[in-house]
């Protein structure tokens, strides 16, 4: 299930580039308002959180050294559990204003978007970035690595994640696990902010496009719930561009 929220920003201030995790946490809170018990549940869950959400699409959006202004965005929402996305949707209805580091805005308007059926090969869009990292041996110990599509492991990584994901929310494995990305182009690196204060890191991530070859039950999962890791902090939101290159971005 797949939904767009509008949101008008009702204050005069700049918007930093590093909103993501605001954004997420605004979002845990309105979950909360909608269905506390539901809150409780995905917070208390150690591991994966099936929902995620995009990048704020900004109209007439104005840059500079300190961030973004703009008026009106949206940003889509998504999520294989109905439940969850209609508790977002009340949550966000009863109480539609919300402070992105302390920038005011408001909700004007939520769409529930016709649900896609994905068909094998497709073609994905990243809609907030991809993360998945690694360990390895640096100078003698082992470290987190932020991987990016340049590295193998990286499509190891998408895929077990996937297949790890789609088994626990299903309560078993899918009866077809292959899921290969074919090719990417368009690849931006990102670097994104995740929690704060003290527990405050900087992760490296991966906007792009590409092609996948995969079961179609892994497919429409991959749609809905995200790619990659901490999809609930805003990573790995697609949209579905087709099942072949356009020549188009």
């Amino acid at each position: 299930m797949r939904s767009k929220i509008s949101v008008k920003k009702i204050s005069g201030g700049v918007l930093p580039y590093d909103y993501q995790y605001a954004l997420a946490s605004v979002l845990y809170r309105k979950l909360a308002v909608g269905n506390i018990r539901l809150a409780n549940e995905s917070h208390s869950h150690q591991s994966f959180k099936f929902y995620t959400f995009s990048n704020l699409m900004l109209e007439n959006r104005k840059s500079s050294d300190e961030g973004l202004t703009f008026e009106n965005a949206y940003f889509i929402l998504t999520s294989p559990d109905v439940e969850f996305m209609k508790s977002f949707t009340e949550g966000l209805l009863q109480e539609p204003e919300f402070n992105l580091h302390k920038e005011n805005f408001v909700v004007t308007k939520i769409e529930i978007l016709k649900q896609k059926r994905m068909k094998s090969p497709s073609v994905f869009k990243t809609l907030s970035p991809v993360f998945t990292k690694t360990l390895r041996k640096i100078n003698g110990k082992l470290v987190e690595w932020d991987l990016y599509p340049k590295d193998g492991k990286f499509y190891e990584n998408v895929h077990k994640n996937l297949i790890e994901k789609y088994t626990e929310y299903n309560g078993r494995g899918p009866e077809n696990e292959h899921f290969e990305i074919i090719n990417v182009k368009n690849f931006k690196p990102k670097r994104i902010t995740i929690g704060s204060g003290e527990r405050e890191t900087k992760r490296r991530c991966s906007l792009m496009i590409f092609r996948v070859e995969a079961s179609e039950e892994l497919l429409q999962f991959a749609y809905d719930a995200g790619i990659g890791e901490k999809n609930a902090m805003g990573f790995g939101c697609l949209e579905a561009m087709g099942r072949e290159w356009n020549g188009k971005d």
